[in-house]
């Protein structure tokens, strides 16, 4: 039946050797009552009724067994066509799963806490790494769903694919929120930095004026201030990591 085949997986619908060898062998012996019919029965257009209703039913037994061994080799074909597209399948799904395990893992763990600025540029290079890696094993979800969509039945490749699809949206969602917040965090720190190192640059041109107060003291406050709010910024960034 059409509900049992759809529950069963391509690999098991497959058609057996035993199919096409019954078939063969039950036309076989229908050739054979074809040539003893032909021996005992009268031929031609004056056929008793008797012997034309043995002819009639064994040309209807012919007929079925020839056009379901026809139909049946239609079948097997499919079937055979299932198999390798659910080989494909199960291979993108065998490399898919482990990474995606994986990648839920780290989307658990959370993002360690920077300290400096080399250790900000060092965690964004992981984040945007996470983040390709989520997009590369997309596309070999999609390819894997795709050679199921070949098969002549693929409830249970739906359910899965469907099922994969929901975790993998969960562990992109958290990919996305930290590609965001750590290259605001870059930002800042870089900014940060920059301001201190400016900072510094004035006080330096200062002390070797001759002694003259060539920095201005408004600036220094302003800048200050400045790299205060940056810091204080930068401080709950790294808190919302």
């Amino acid at each position: 039946p059409k509900t049992a085949s759809g529950s069963m997986l391509p690999e098991d619908r497959v058609a057996r050797p035993w199919i096409s060898r019954g078939y063969a062998a039950k036309i076989e012996i229908l050739k054979s009552n074809a040539v003893t019919e032909a021996e005992l029965l009268p031929q031609g257009d004056k056929v008793p009724a008797d012997a034309q209703a043995f002819k009639d039913e064994l040309a209807r037994i012919t007929k079925y067994v020839t056009d379901l061994q026809a139909n049946t080799k239609i079948e097997c074909d499919k079937y055979s066509n299932d198999v390798k597209f659910w080989a494909e399948y199960r291979t993108g799904i065998k490399e898919f799963t482990p990474w995606l395990v994986a990648a839920e893992k780290t989307a658990a763990e959370g993002l360690s806490k920077p300290s400096d600025l080399a250790e900000v540029k060092a965690l964004n290079e992981k984040v945007q790494g996470f983040d390709k890696n989520c997009v590369n094993y997309t596309k070999v979800l999609t390819a894997a769903d795709g050679a199921a969509q070949k098969m002549t039945t693929h409830t249970e490749a739906d359910n899965e694919v469907a099922a994969l699809k929901t975790r993998y949206e969960a562990v992109k969602k958290v990919a996305n929120g930290w590609v965001a917040k750590v290259d605001t965090l870059v930002k800042e720190w870089v900014l940060l930095d920059n301001t201190v190192t400016e900072l510094n640059s004035w006080v330096a041109k200062d002390k070797s004026s001759e002694g003259e107060n060539q920095f201005s003291l408004e600036k220094m406050e302003s800048t200050l201030g400045e790299l205060k709010n940056i810091f204080k910024q930068k401080e709950k960034l790294v808190e919302g990591l």
